[in-house]
């Protein structure tokens, strides 16, 4: 991590509190990330996020954070009364909630931050991750407000929206501080994904690998993955066995951090598709490698199908094949590159494992039944700069790049499974 990510760390977190609960602890810094943003931006800030959730606020907006109440003087009267919730991951509607909140609670409650003015008052209750909305919690807010409307919003779109707003600003200062919080959305994980940064490539050299980092990275990774399986029109619509994401432990001395599709349960004794993210790349694969898989696959070679699955891949793509050999660990193996065969587009000529007569499947096809444990893996490469602008403005493209990758492969996994 990089000294600019720990001065915005330390920018809106303060000083830590080891003996409060990590959770709450979060939602409560993330909130003041929010409140600073807005109380110290210029005026029209504020009053364009108070226009985001539907308030009109006229002459001063004034802020108060972890306070039970802000005196009835303040509340009664204004015809703008909002319950706004904040949440990680959006698991009740807005009509649900407020139906459930006039019932009389028990006990008594502490928003996490108010925004009010001449004519409106916005209650604010954070949740980060996948924390629940508490409905005795927020029935306490409802008598303590008593709201004309009831909001939820995800920090993901927080985030989207501040992000437009700064594509825009002209004032320097209340740029790089609305910047500063989004990247502190980011590196708390509390988006959805947005695209990789440099500092995540430059993360696999660095000579101390600082854990917040690696979070940060395992949470792109995992949140790129998010998007593929689950988004629209994404691997699990495509074909239901893509039915789970599996994302891999970063062991000491590893140079990439790595997602696996496919079934919940033993994954690898299938065919399945990675992405594996390294530090000058972003690899998009199918895997074939513990022996039942192998084992289907010598089939398929047997009966000639894999050759003309491969051949009528999109160029461009690489076949590589390892050898794995037993450690004396039990279920950990070493691989031993044997062979990389590429095909691509040369001067307007296709090369490569195009026509069924190629040598290079003879090759590829000898290896993978001679070897007692072989693994393979015919992967396509997205080189470091294009994953950056494809990155550009919110990952969107590249995660129709990778979709799109996927899919293209899925004919060589559905062939190797039946």
């Amino acid at each position: 991590m990089t000294d600019l990510h720990r001065n915005v760390f330390s920018y809106f977190l303060g000083a830590s509190q080891p003996d409060r609960d990590r959770q709450r602890q979060l939602e409560d810094n993330t909130t003041k990330a929010l409140v600073n943003t807005l109380e110290h931006c210029g005026r029209d800030i504020a009053v364009k996020f108070l226009q985001w959730l539907g308030i009109s606020a006229a002459g001063s907006i004034r802020f108060a954070q972890q306070k039970s109440s802000i005196g009835d003087d303040r509340i009664r009267g204004k015809s703008q009364k909002l319950l706004l919730a904040i949440v990680g991951t959006r698991f009740e509607d807005e009509d649900t909630v407020f139906k459930l909140l006039k019932n009389r609670p028990t006990g008594d409650s502490r928003p996490d931050a108010w925004l009010y003015g001449d004519d409106f008052v916005v209650l604010i209750e954070s949740k980060v991750g996948d924390s629940n909305l508490d409905l005795n919690q927020l029935a306490c807010h409802w008598h303590k407000l008593r709201p004309n409307r009831c909001v939820i919003r995800t920090w993901s779109e927080v985030h989207r929206f501040f992000v437009g707003l700064a594509n825009g600003m002209a004032d320097t200062k209340s740029k790089w501080m609305v910047e500063q919080f989004t990247e502190y959305l980011e590196l708390t994980g509390m988006t959805e994904f947005v695209g990789f940064k440099e500092e995540m490539f430059e993360f696999f050299v660095a000579a101390e690998r600082d854990p917040e980092a690696q979070k940060w990275v395992r949470g792109a990774v995992d949140g790129l993955a998010e998007k593929v399986l689950n988004g629209k029109d994404g691997l699990k619509t495509f074909d239901e066995w893509y039915s789970h994401k599996t994302v891999g432990n970063f062991a000491k001395g590893a140079d990439h951090y790595w997602v696996a599709f496919g079934p919940e349960k033993e994954f690898r004794n299938w065919a399945h598709q990675t992405l594996a993210l390294f530090e000058q790349k972003l690899d998009i694969f199918v895997n074939v490698e513990l022996l039942p898989a192998i084992k289907r696959l010598r089939k398929k070679i047997e009966n000639g199908e894999f050759r003309k699955v491969l051949c009528s891949l999109p160029a461009p793509f690489t076949v590589h094949i390892e050898e794995r050999r037993t450690t004396k660990q039990p279920r950990v193996f070493d691989y031993f590159p044997l062979a990389e065969v590429k095909t691509g587009i040369y001067k307007r000529k296709r090369y490569g494992l195009t026509d069924l007569s190629s040598p290079g499947f003879e090759y590829i096809e000898k290896l993978l039944c001679d070897i007692e444990y072989p693994y393979l893996s015919v992967r396509r490469r997205i080189d470091r700069g294009r994953v950056l602008d494809l990155s550009k403005p919110n990952g969107d493209a590249l995660v129709k790049e990778v979709l799109d990758t996927l899919k293209v492969f899925h004919p060589l996994v559905k062939l190797i499974n039946e």
